[in-house]
C-alpha cells in the first residue's frame, strides 16, 4: 500500500526505494560467491532472499530445513533451485545446528535467518562451543543506502548489544573501518555520537564517546575517529560551517563528513535507523560481525530490496575477514 493510500499518516512517510542499488552490489562482486546457510529457509521470504542472492552472484544457498517444504516453496515461486543446495533437517534447532556444523567444518562462511526465532537462532551461535565467537564483540551495522545509490552510511550497534559499554562500542567503530575501506574508503571517517559535542559530565555518552575515539584511534591510526558529536555535527557540512569547526582540526576531519556513526545504545540506534529508512527512503543491509562468519538477521518484514542488501553487505564483510 501506498503511503498516499494511508488515511491520516505521517507526512514525513517517504517511499524506500524497491531495488538494491547497483553501485552497492558491485562492492560484493569480483569473487566466488560466498556459501552462505539460510536457516530453516522455508517460506517465500527467504527464499526469495536466496533465489535473488543467486542471480546477483552473490551468494551459493545451502537451505538447511525441511527438504520437502522447501522445494515446494521453491516451486510456488517458479524457482527451480537451481545454485542451491538443500540439507534436509527437521526443526528449528536441529537446522541451526546444522548450519553451525557446516560453519565448524568451513563448508558455511555466512548464515542468514529463516523461519526460527531469533532466540534459537543466536543462542546456537554465541554459545563458545559453536566455534563462531572469537575474542571480539559481536556487533551489529547497518549500511544505510540512499535511495538510487550512493555513499553507505554505517551505523552501530542498532540490532543486538542494548547498551553496549566502551569497548564493545570501540570494537563496532574499528569494524566499520574496516567494512568502509573495503567499500572504498582509503581514510575512513567515524564519528562517535552524543547529543552534544561537549563533554558534560551529566551526559556520560559524551564523555565515553571521547574515550571510543581515542581507543579506535590508537589501534587504528589510519581511519579518523572523533567524539562526542552530535549528529548534524557528524553528518551537515553546513552545521560544521555555523558551529565553527576547523576543517584541518581533528574534529573537522570527520565533522560534516562522517561515514559511519557508532550510536550510545540500541534505542537511539534503532531510532536512527528507523528515521533514515522510513522518513528518507534509505534502505537498510544489516549484518552482525565479529565472530568467524557474517550473521543476517532478517525478519519476514524486510522488503527484498533489504534482505538482498543485507547479503551484499555479508558478501563484503565476508571478504574482508578472508584477508
Amino acid at each position: 500500500m501506498k503511503i498516499d493510500d494511508r488515511t491520516g499518516a505521517s507526512q514525513f512517510l517517504t517511499e524506500p526505494d524497491s531495488t538494491c542499488p547497483a553501485d552497492f552490489l558491485a562492492l560484493a562482486g569480483g569473487g566466488d560467491p560466498l556459501p552462505v546457510g539460510f536457516v530453516r529457509a522455508i517460506g517465500s521470504p527467504i527464499l526469495e532472499t536466496a533465489r535473488d542472492a543467486v542471480v546477483a552472484g552473490l551468494a551459493r544457498p545451502i537451505l538447511f530445513g525441511e527438504a520437502d517444504q522447501i522445494r515446494a516453496d521453491a516451486a510456488a515461486l517458479g524457482w527451480d533451485l537451481t545454485g542451491a543446495e538443500i540439507v534436509d533437517t527437521n526443526g528449528e534447532a536441529n537446522a541451526i545446528e546444522a548450519a553451525v556444523a557446516g560453519v565448524q567444518d568451513g563448508s558455511v562462511r555466512g548464515l542468514i535467518k529463516g523461519q526460527l526465532h531469533t532466540d534459537v537462532f543466536m543462542g546456537a551461535i554465541v554459545r563458545r562451543t559453536s566455534g563462531i565467537r572469537t575474542d571480539k564483540r559481536l556487533v551489529h551495522v547497518f549500511a544505510m543506502l540512499p535511495p538510487g545509490g550512493g555513499q553507505p552510511l554505517l551505523i552501530s550497534d542498532a540490532a543486538v548489544n542494548i547498551t553496549p559499554d566502551v569497548k564493545t562500542r570501540t570494537e563496532a567503530a574499528l569494524a566499520m573501518a574496516r567494512l568502509l575501506r573495503r567499500m572504498g574508503a582509503e581514510t575512513p571517517r567515524i564519528a562517535v555520537l552524543s547529543a552534544t559535542e561537549s563533554k558534560l559530565e551529566a551526559m556520560p555518552s559524551s564523555i565515553e564517546a571521547e574515550e571510543i575515539a581515542a581507543a579506535a584511534s590508537a589501534a587504528d591510526p589510519q581511519a579518523a575517529f572523533v567524539g562526542p558529536l552530535s549528529l548534524d555535527l557528524a553528518l551537515s557540512p553546513e552545521s560544521a560551517r555555523i558551529k565553527g569547526v576547523d576543517p584541518d582540526s581533528p574534529q573537522g576531519a570527520v565533522a560534516g563528513r562522517a561515514e559511519g556513526l557508532v550510536v550510545p545504545d540500541i534505542v537511539s540506534g534503532n531510532v536512527l535507523f528507523k528515521s533514515l529508512a522510513y522518513c528518507a527512503g534509505g534502505l537498510a543491509a544489516g549484518v552482525v560481525i565479529g565472530g568467524t562468519v557474517p550473521i543476517m538477521l532478517t525478519s519476514r518484514s524486510d522488503p527484498p530490496a533489504a534482505r538482498l542488501a543485507s547479503l551484499a553487505l555479508a558478501a563484503i564483510a565476508g571478504q574482508e575477514d578472508s584477508e
